[in-house]
């Protein structure tokens, strides 16, 4: 169902507000919106998948620039990035995966990513 929602991050100084499509089902959430980002010039499309039975959130952006992301809060995980100046491939290492509840009205993702562990988290609430 189409959906407000508000998406942080700390790679950003202010949450993004924007229409997106939330979907759930008893064995996965699908979180979908588009995205234009500063100095881009076409909208990139982003989907999050958290399959609840392995408890394993997939995060995908197509555009300009490509990506495959994999959350797994039991192992670390690799992720590539596709920019038009080659592919760049980051450790992933997750910290924990919150799906939305009375209690926590957000999807959240904590990680850290990359030679130098860069902390962040990511979070979806739905308005």
């Amino acid at each position: 169902m189409r959906r407000e929602m508000e998406i942080t991050t700390g790679a950003y100084d202010k949450p993004l507000v924007t229409q997106g499509i939330y979907d759930e089902t008893p064995t996965a959430i699908t979180i979908k919106w588009k995205q234009l980002h500063e100095g881009d010039k076409e909208h990139s499309f982003y989907e999050i998948r958290m399959d609840k039975e392995t408890g394993v959130a997939t995060v995908k952006r197509t555009g300009e620039y490509k990506s495959e992301l994999n959350f797994d809060t039991s192992k670390k995980t690799i992720g590539v990035i596709h920019t038009p100046y080659g592919d760049i491939t980051t450790d992933i290492k997750t910290e924990y995966i919150n799906l939305p509840s009375l209690l926590a009205p957000r999807f959240e993702i904590s990680y850290e990513m990359g030679a130098d562990d860069i902390k962040n988290v990511f979070a979806v609430k739905l308005l």
